[in-house]
């Protein structure tokens, strides 16, 4: 237990560095710009209280009652925009405060030196930055949701969830406390004043940003400037060994394990390999990648509704290649391998492969399957979409990932797996060696 405590307090700490937490800046810097410890601390206790609401307290009973959060997401975006334009715009907060009453107030309220203490306006902008933050989460947090949304919350899940909470008040504590420095640095009311200003446009911008639905765009813009693998090295902090170990043990039991000693398999000669095969894709791929035998495929369960497609069996889908990928339309990570497996099913389709998106809800406003409907269709995802609302195909292939690959053979054998992002030349030679095998 004391080892995902630990990673979970690192894993908080390290997501401010992930493009998808990029609207939550502007909200703490605009929030520390007003002074005030005590706001500050509002901002951190209303963040960690919604966020654990959400992910771990309330995930079951949301998903047994078809309920998603993401109103209550566009909401919050809303009323931080309010908060913004009316720091930025102050004759607009004032109109603001005598249309909308206490809502409004809340802006001038939060802007106001001397309007009390601030914890309650730190407490609800923190509450609302919880909600938007939400998304933002690796396989030490996929796994608790997973565990509380199929079997409620439990000590374990509430401990974890605590200590990620810990972590990522520290960056959001730092950059409340940079914004409270940089506004107490300026000797004058009428620099402060501006400061508090253009703080509060960044944050109706970004209000903005995640009311649109933009906030991906942006946050994948972002991702295209960074170093290749970036997200993925962040992740990789979460996927030692033993936090697998106890992952495994936190999720629901009563699966047969996926593995089956891990055997090596020879993938042959490599110029045996492709040669029905169209080109490559990558332009550099590796001379080889070591298959597995990681046991029998599980089969499809818990399905709800399948997208493009009939439902799809593994028994059924024998002789041909399969890869599952497991993943949820939000999760930047899933964004960004989308264009790669998108182009390995156009490529190698003809050749055998079929891709089955085994779409597991992290969130329970992607547990909404028009949302999933209008996700796949604006990604333009054509391969079938498998609904695993309940995560009874994710617990029966003991999944802890999203986005992760099971590369399965012609005849229904797990070979290879693949967490997170990267690697994808050694993902289509694994696709390559697969389908040139015998069946």
């Amino acid at each position: 237990m004391l080892p995902a405590l630990a990673f979970g307090f690192v894993a908080g700490i390290l997501t401010i560095l992930a493009p998808c937490t990029l609207p939550v800046v502007p909200f703490a810097l605009g929030v520390g710009s007003l002074g005030g410890r005590r706001r500050t601390l509002g901002l951190l206790v209303g963040f960690g209280f919604t966020f654990l609401a959400v992910t771990v307290i309330l995930a079951s009973a949301l998903a047994a009652a078809g309920l998603t959060t993401s109103s209550l997401r566009v909401a919050a975006a809303i009323l931080l925009v309010l908060v913004g334009l009316s720091l930025a715009l102050p004759r607009l907060g004032s109109r603001l405060e005598l249309l909308l009453g206490p809502l409004a107030r809340f802006g001038p309220q939060v802007g106001g030196p001397d309007r009390g203490d601030g914890f309650v306006a730190g407490l609800i902008v923190g509450g609302a930055i919880g909600l938007i933050w939400a998304p933002c989460v690796g396989p030490i947090m996929a796994a608790v949701i997973a565990v509380a949304v199929t079997h409620g919350p439990t000590a374990e899940t509430g401990l974890i969830a605590l200590a990620y909470i810990a972590g990522a008040a520290v960056p959001i504590g730092l950059i409340a406390g940079f914004g409270q420095r940089a506004s107490r640095s300026l000797r004058s009311v009428s620099s402060r004043g501006r400061l508090q200003r253009s703080f509060g446009l960044a944050m109706a911008l970004s209000g903005l940003l995640v009311v649109s639905g933009l906030d991906l765009t942006a946050e994948a813009a972002v991702a295209n400037v960074l170093p290749a693998g970036w997200s993925g090295a962040l992740s990789s902090v979460e996927q030692q060994p033993a936090i697998q170990s106890e992952l495994d043990e936190l999720e629901a039991s009563g699966v047969t394990n996926r593995t089956s000693g891990g055997s090596t398999a020879s993938p042959g000669p490599s110029s045996q390999l492709g040669a029905a095969l169209p080109a490559p894709i990558a332009t550099s791929l590796p001379g080889s990648v070591a298959l597995e035998n990681l046991g029998p495929a599980p089969e499809l369960t818990g399905i709800t509704a399948w997208i493009n497609s009939a439902p799809l069996t593994m028994a059924a889908l024998r002789g041909k290649v399969v890869l599952v990928e497991f993943w949820t339309f939000a999760c930047i990570n899933c964004i960004h391998v989308q264009p790669y497996v998108k182009a390995w099913y156009g490529h190698y389709a003809a050749a055998g492969l079929v891709v089955i998106g085994v779409h597991t809800p992290e969130l329970s406003f992607e547990q909404d399957l028009g949302n999933v409907r209008q996700a796949v269709s604006k990604a333009d995802v054509t391969f079938p979409v498998a609904f695993d609302p309940g995560f009874a195909t994710w617990n029966a292939y003991r999944n802890n990932f999203w986005p992760a690959f099971y590369f399965v053979d012609r005849t229904g054998i797990i070979r290879h797996t693949h967490f997170g992002e990267g690697d994808y030349d050694g993902s289509e030679q694994v696709l390559r060696e697969l389908l040139s095998a015998p069946g």
